[in-house]
């Protein structure tokens, strides 16, 4: 009986510090926005900018993907419910919008691809499309279902001809498959983002393993039918336990400029509800220098949250996608559902200029900032970089604390008496870098 309670208490424990870090993370990105630390991250007034609409599109509209033209402008694909006008069944398949500007947009009349016969395996839903522009074609990875929820997801191939009005199947079944023998992908794979590196495609694709995590791999082709598998796989994985991104790094899209990847994906924070929960979603950024392989996490993630109760995306920015315009980022995310459940499109934008350098690898200054214990009720030791600038903010965005940290890096805070409990949130910054951290004090 005695184990039975101790179970029970570290399990009751283990959700309490779920929930906290849950409103944690809402609060931390309000703070984020309020005092200015990484305001670079907005979200359109304009939202949404895409909406269910006639009877193929009526019931949602997800898991977009955008790219930009190369005579200017933009175009994307996304997975539309709906139902089809010849047999009156509820069917998941691509539509696509085009834009002059990323803003507005101009949905198709209907799919660009439909499912394939009944009985084959995508027959029941062509989602999570995604697109790379190759000369006067526009190449198409999406994910195929032979039932809706089945969990055997497999990637097909189609092409355009037409500037991505119609798509071709380019093979008759799928051209990539999960791996039942390795761990990673154990359960199933979708969501892809395809990008061309000298003469191989390149795929990065979620993956969701033995363990019900949900990781990042890599895959590489020379002709989009023939894949293989880096051997590094998972090439991004899961947070650890109680981080923003511990139930898995979710539906990444992967763009290059200069010599850099950026990758965008949608972080998850496991809840007490089902996988399928969008509740805890969070607008993520990484970058690599080296093809794709090895991914560095910003230390500033997560960059967006969830909305609020009351707002377009209460859920969060779900599945990211994103093109380049210059040095900003013309980001395109599904709400979740919304408030009224219904999946519509929005847009962030987020200049590069704005933070600077996001791989700290090729920077010489880093910055570091380590907080223990956190929470804590009397004192917490703050590790910083040496000679940086700390500052501590309250709830309303009011400094409390600034200070420039010595030789060592490190400062002792102990709040005062008219500090009351609550989060706060720690800024440490030297030269062109910054990080910040939420803490929480029990008085």
């Amino acid at each position: 009986m005695n184990n039975l309670s101790s179970f029970a208490e570290r399990l009751e424990e283990r959700y309490i510090c779920r929930t906290v870090l849950q409103k944690l993370l809402t609060v931390f990105t309000f703070l984020v926005l309020i005092t200015g630390i990484a305001f670079a991250w907005e979200r359109y007034d304009g939202n949404p900018v895409m909406s269910p609409g006639e009877l193929w599109c009526w019931g949602a509209l997800t898991d977009p993907d955008m790219i930009a033209l190369p005579d200017g402008g933009f175009y994307a694909v996304y997975s539309a419910a709906g139902v089809d006008s010849g047999s009156s069944v509820t069917l998941t398949r691509p539509g696509a919008a085009w834009s002059d500007d990323g803003f507005s947009w101009i949905m198709s009349e209907g799919p660009v691809i439909y499912n394939g016969a009944p009985g084959t395996w995508d027959s029941a839903a062509v989602e999570t499309p995604a697109i790379l522009h190759e000369g006067d074609s526009i190449i198409m990875v999406y994910a195929g279902d032979w039932a809706h929820g089945s969990g055997d997801l497999a990637l097909g191939l189609a092409v355009s001809y037409d500037g991505g009005y119609s798509y071709s199947r380019r093979h008759d079944g799928p051209v990539f498959e999960k791996d039942t023998t390795l761990p990673e992908e154990w359960h199933s794979i979708e969501s892809p983002s395809v990008l061309r590196l000298g003469d191989s495609l390149v795929m990065w694709y979620s993956a969701l393993s033995i363990t019900g995590h949900v990781n990042i791999c890599r895959a590489a082709s020379i002709d989009g039918i023939n894949w293989f598998r880096h051997p590094a796989n998972p090439v991004m994985e899961h947070g650890p336990l109680n981080s923003y991104d511990e139930l898995g790094a979710y539906a990444a899209t992967v763009r290059q400029k200069g010599d850099t990847l950026y990758m965008l994906y949608q972080g998850w924070l496991f809840d007490d509800s089902t996988y399928w929960n969008f509740d805890t979603a969070y607008l993520c950024l990484a970058t690599s220098i080296d093809r794709g392989v090895i991914w560095e996490k910003y230390s500033g993630n997560p960059v967006m949250g969830p909305g609020g109760p009351e707002a377009w995306d209460p859920h969060g920015p779900v599945t990211p996608t994103f093109a380049f315009d210059g040095d900003q980022m013309i980001i395109m995310v599904w709400n979740g559902g919304g408030v009224s459940g219904s999946g519509s499109l929005g847009i962030i934008t987020h200049e590069l200029t704005t933070i600077g350098n996001y791989n700290s690898n090729t920077t010489p200054e880093n910055c570091e900032l380590l907080i223990h214990p956190n929470p804590f009720n009397a004192g917490c030791q703050i590790k910083s970089s040496k000679y940086a600038q700390l500052e501590i903010f309250d709830m309303q965005g009011h400094s409390v604390l600034a200070v420039k940290t010595g030789n060592s890096g490190e400062f002792y805070w102990q709040p005062g008496k008219e500090h009351g409990s609550g989060i706060y949130l720690v800024k440490t910054s030297r030269g062109k870098q910054s990080k910040h951290r939420p803490i929480i004090y029990l008085k």
